[in-house]
């Protein structure tokens, strides 16, 4: 996250814990164009952090098509705050519009990543749908529109207990894309950072190998080299 960002924050997991975890403590300047809220949004914006004062579109304000999501402590700082104002979906997610924000930046969650870069944010295991597309599709094609944008996708890098790796080879046939490969841009796991964008097939396999889960790289390396002679 960079000072002066204007962030997006989706509520899955897990996005939705990153105000709590303290990982916008460092940041300065920054402003929310989101659908949803988060636990420790409104706290963000009580310690200054998030004060709003570089954004493009409504400065000054945090604004959000709702604040479901936030906690107790923060819809009573929201509670009769005109630094928190909500619009209409149909304004606020038109990714034209969010795209004006200078640094535009969406942080979403996803169910799994493929080693080109293919986002399902929806299904696991082809087309057992457990989510729907909610903004994110909005948001981060809005991140990917702003120049100075940044669309970061956040994963554990496992499921079940740790038997399963998010990080696959290739999605189960049928499985739902929420977000196509030639829009993926940074991706996060406990395990490192993943930077996709202008990259190739084998290299995207490379990055993505590397904040997989130790257990899981071997064979993923394995499947990479069948599929593209890695």
């Amino acid at each position: 996250i960079r000072d002066g960002d204007t962030i997006q924050v989706g509520v899955g997991t897990p996005s939705a814990l990153m105000f709590k975890a303290g990982a916008f403590d460092e940041a300065k300047h920054l402003g929310l164009h989101s659908e949803l809220g988060s636990p420790g949004l409104a706290q963000l914006w009580e310690k200054g952090i998030l004060d709003n004062s570089r954004k493009t579109l409504h400065p000054n304000k945090c604004v959000a098509v709702a604040w479901t999501g936030c906690d107790g402590i923060d819809l009573d700082i929201i509670r009769d705050n005109p630094a928190f104002e909500v619009y209409d979906p149909d304004y606020l997610l038109n990714p034209s519009l969010m795209s004006q924000n200078s640094q535009m930046t969406s942080i979403n969650s996803a169910v799994a990543v493929d080693l080109l870069g293919q986002i399902a944010s929806e299904d696991r295991f082809g087309g057992h749908m457990i989510n729907g597309t909610g903004g994110q599709p909005d948001t981060h094609l809005a991140a990917s529109l702003c120049p100075t944008g940044r669309a970061i996708t956040v994963l554990r890098s496992t499921a079940l207990n740790g038997t399963t790796s998010k990080i696959v080879a290739k999605h189960d046939s049928g499985t739902l894309i929420t977000i196509p490969r030639y829009l993926a841009d940074t991706i996060v796991t406990e395990y490192g950072v993943a930077q996709l964008l202008d990259k190739n097939h084998r290299q995207r396999a490379e990055e993505l190998i590397s904040i997989a889960h130790p257990d899981f790289r071997g064979e993923l390396r394995k499947q990479a080299s069948e599929l593209w002679g890695l």
